[in-house]
């Protein structure tokens, strides 16, 4: 199990397998290859490298070692 958590170090996600899951126990994303796909099917993201893109080709992220910046370079949090 992997733990994501905000620059304020507050856990906001876990991972376990391919599956994230909120803080309530909800399951919201899985992830299959370079996709990540909602609870409906729906694809959402794809990781190309350490950069995450949406459905439309924007560069949304970039994982630089366990922290995810937005393309401003704002830290937005950390995997734990």
């Amino acid at each position: 199990m992997t733990e994501f958590r905000d620059v304020y170090g507050n856990r906001i996600a876990r991972r376990v397998g391919d599956r994230i899951w909120d803080n309530y126990g909800n399951w919201v994303y899985e992830i299959r290859g370079d996709r990540v796909w909602d609870t409906m099917g729906n694809w959402v993201y794809e990781i190309r490298g350490d950069r995450i893109f949406d459905t439309s080709g924007n560069w949304l992220y970039e994982l630089r070692g366990d922290r995810l910046f937005d393309t401003s370079g704002n830290w937005l949090g950390s995997d734990w």
